[in-house]
């Protein structure tokens, strides 16, 4: 229907169109098209062309038919290649599970329930899930694939909010600082795991202590007095073991073999050796998976996403058979209601939403922009959401079947043991179950390269948000990507090393309370306001409708955008402040400088959104008292009139205050291709030849054509010699699919 549109414009048209397409030349050329258009099973847009006179035509006609404008071509495919895409679209889909099913699902997710009230915490942590994880994984998702741009450029869509992106760099850079040290901690197990016996199963290793003991098996070291082999009245000089205060072998290990944990950060001391040995070896590991973008990294996603599954599966099978596995599951399921009313419940829940979908780090946005234009992320989205979710309570299940285990060895509460553990949760008791399996060493070499395997998709995630903003920042570095990426990863490695020292610990519980926490949900309120409120939220669906052809989902996102997200995420941020309490690890209370410090890097993690929106708006009104008349501003689309229009009739600061918030004049896709609808003015081969529009190439509404058709570089109705030369002709109108 659309080929038979096109031909009764073209050859029965009024008689000027008839006039100037008579030439057998042309007959031919576009017969020619014509019939292979009908070949073809993809739909292409119609476009209305209108030649003009004849005298003008020949000149380009003839000059042009062996002569194509290569200088415009290599320039547009230039432009196009700026930003890698993915090979293909499961790699986008593995590697969005890799980035949000992480650690976080192993070893902090069961430690926030286990504090806050175990099945309790299931129920805010899913309320907050649909009500705002799934919106704003939505949103970030559609922001990037829709500009193609990395978080440092992608928020231009309001001039003023710009340093939304800078935050959820500073966010990226210090959580992947930290998310590493975890992944040096698998890493030190899984070479340790190469052995015939483990490490941790036993008592009988220098590092243990006398209090050392192996639930369901032998005790102390032997070189430890044993009070029972005394009598009462005999009198020598040893010192006696509580009998009280029994510590799992596998904790000594953690503990002090592998963190060399001192009494407090008045004590750091110096960087361990191993320790700094295996954070280089992870450094590497990393280094070496991002080198070159998207194009690395998703091949590496296909063993990130999938692994993990098949060990969970196998370990939540054996751990289900250990005596008292019930007692931990019982405590997982079944909810403590005192603990819903609280706000530190909620507080917890809400972080443990953005930092499993990993959301306000930039991660999502700098993955989605090298999707194709018309890609349907929402499918992918709604798949990688509920792996995240079922993963989260799946590892929950595998790990407090194994401390309800530990807790009827050690003869306390399952609630009392998964407190004690602490985030080291995943490396004291997911270890203290394999040894109780036979093949323990198998089975601790799987679940340790599981372990990697789940850290490392989220850390090429997060070390890729710092690597893609500077490229994008500054163009010239994106031809030496590579070099970009080593410096990062080796400048992150020095900045990082601290961490290996015995106080290094308490750095590391620090930065994640305050680095990793709260910040995450300011940055996410922000950027949902800026979207949904300054952006506007009928525009941002119209970008969506521009990429999937419909408005998905445009009443859910309406509700949560606009309503519950903001309202939400508004109660946990002011409630966390006021209800702040001292950090504590363990025994140990954080002293009140450290805590300082602590806030100072909250605040570096939100600081440029103010920042950038005063700067910005000072430029703004600067701009306004240099111009002579009231205001001339010039956009290329009626979509952004609205903002500029009767600007002379409103006081300055208000001018000031309007052009901050609208967006910036090459706001809009980034590929040519795409510039279609409001964004055509964008398009940087739109050529004038003697005040006439020239199109060097493809000019689209379906871009799944462009996807599938790389090769056709210009206009798809002119082929033959002239598939590269500029054709004068006048888009009078693109039909929208």
């Amino acid at each position: 229907a659309q080929v038979q549109t096109l031909e009764d414009l073209v050859f029965t048209g009024n008689p000027l169109q008839q006039q100037y397409v008579k030439e057998e030349y042309w007959q031919a050329e576009v017969k020619s098209r014509l019939r292979s258009l009908k070949k073809l099973d993809d739909h292409f847009a119609v476009l209305k062309i209108l030649c003009e006179k004849d005298e003008k035509l020949r000149p380009f006609r003839r000059q042009n038919r062996t002569t194509p404008n290569t200088s415009v071509v290599e320039q547009s495919a230039k432009d196009e290649g700026d930003s890698d895409e993915w090979d293909r679209p499961i790699e986008f889909v593995f590697s969005l599970i890799s980035n949000s099913v992480g650690l976080g699902n192993v070893w902090r997710f069961p430690f926030l329930a286990a504090n806050n009230g175990g099945g309790a915490f299931l129920i805010p942590y899913f309320i907050l899930y649909f009500l705002i994880g799934a919106p704003l994984y939505y949103l970030e998702l559609a922001l990037g694939q829709f500009s193609s741009r990395g978080p440092a450029k992608v928020f231009m869509l309001s001039k003023g909010w710009q340093g939304i992106g800078f935050a959820m760099i500073i966010n990226s850079v210090f959580t992947m600082l930290y998310y590493n040290v975890v992944i040096s901690w698998a890493l030190f197990y899984f070479i340790l795991s190469f052995r015939k016996r483990l490490l941790w199963a036993d008592c009988d290793n220098w590092w243990n202590t006398c209090d050392c003991f192996v639930p369901g098996g032998t005790g102390r070291p032997q070189s430890c007095p044993d009070p029972k082999n005394y009598d009462q009245n005999m009198t020598m000089n040893v010192t006696f073991i509580n009998e009280t205060k029994k510590t799992p072998a596998t904790a000594e290990f953690y503990n002090i073999l592998l963190l060399g944990k001192s009494d407090g950060l008045e004590n750091f001391g110096v960087p361990g050796r191993y320790y700094a040995l295996v954070l280089l070896g992870a450094w590497i590991i990393v280094c070496l998976c991002i080198i070159r973008g998207v194009k690395s990294s998703g091949k590496v996603a296909y063993f990130t996403a999938v692994f993990p599954y098949i060990v969970l599966l196998i370990l939540i099978i054996q751990s289900a058979t250990l005596k008292g596995a019930s007692d931990g599951i019982k405590f997982y399921i079944i909810p403590k209601t005192e603990k819903i009313g609280e706000f530190s419940t909620w507080q917890a829940a809400a972080t443990q939403v953005f930092f499993s979908l990993s959301l306000s780090f930039g991660s999502l946005i700098a993955y989605s922009s090298s999707n194709k234009f018309n890609n349907n992320f929402f499918k992918q989205m709604c798949i990688v959401v509920l792996c995240d979710c079922f993963t989260g309570i799946f590892a929950g299940f595998t790990v407090f079947s194994t401390i309800g285990f530990l807790a009827k060895e050690l003869n306390t509460s399952v609630s009392d043991y998964a407190k004690s553990s602490g985030p080291g949760l995943a490396f004291i008791t997911y270890p203290e179950a394999i040894t109780k399996m036979s093949a323990s060493p198998f089975f601790s070499i799987i679940f340790f390269l599981m372990l990697l395997a789940l850290g490392l998709g989220s850390q090429f995630a997060l070390t890729d948000v710092p690597v893609t903003s500077l490229c994008e920042l500054y163009p010239r570095l994106k031809n030496k990507r590579s070099y970009v990426a080593i410096t990062t990863c080796v400048t992150a490695y020095f900045v990082s090393l601290p961490f290996t020292c015995p106080g290094g610990y308490y750095w590391f519980e620090l930065i994640q309370e305050y680095a990793a926490a709260l910040s995450m949900v300011v940055v996410g309120f922000f950027e949902v306001i800026c979207v949904s409120y300054i952006y506007g939220f009928n525009r941002f669906m119209n970008n969506v409708k521009m990429m999937l052809g419909k408005r998905v989902a445009e009443y859910y996102l309406f509700l949560t955008w606009n309503v519950t997200a903001p309202l939400l995420m508004l109660v946990v941020i002011i409630s966390s402040l006021i209800q702040a309490k001292p950090l504590k690890s363990e025994n140990y209370l954080f002293p009140t400088w450290s805590i300082a410090i602590g806030w100072i890097i909250f605040i570096l993690c939100i600081i440029p959104i103010p920042i950038a929106y005063v700067v910005n708006y000072i430029k703004e009104y600067q701009q306004l008292r240099r111009e002579e008349s009231s205001v001339a501003i010039s956009h290329g689309t009626d979509d952004h009139l609205n903002y500029t229009q009767n600007y002379e009739e409103k006081p300055r600061y208000l001018q000031a205050f309007l052009r901050n918030n609208a967006p910036a004049d090459d706001w809009g896709p980034k590929k040519n291709m795409n510039h279609i609808g409001p964004y055509r003015h964008l398009n940087k081969n739109l050529q004038t030849i003697n005040g006439y529009p020239v199109i060097t190439e493809n000019v689209l509404v379906d871009s799944s054509l462009a996807a599938k058709q790389p090769k056709l570089s210009v206009f798809p109705l002119i082929g033959g010699p002239l598939r590269h030369a500029p054709i004068p002709i006048i888009i009078e109108d693109i039909v929208q699919y």
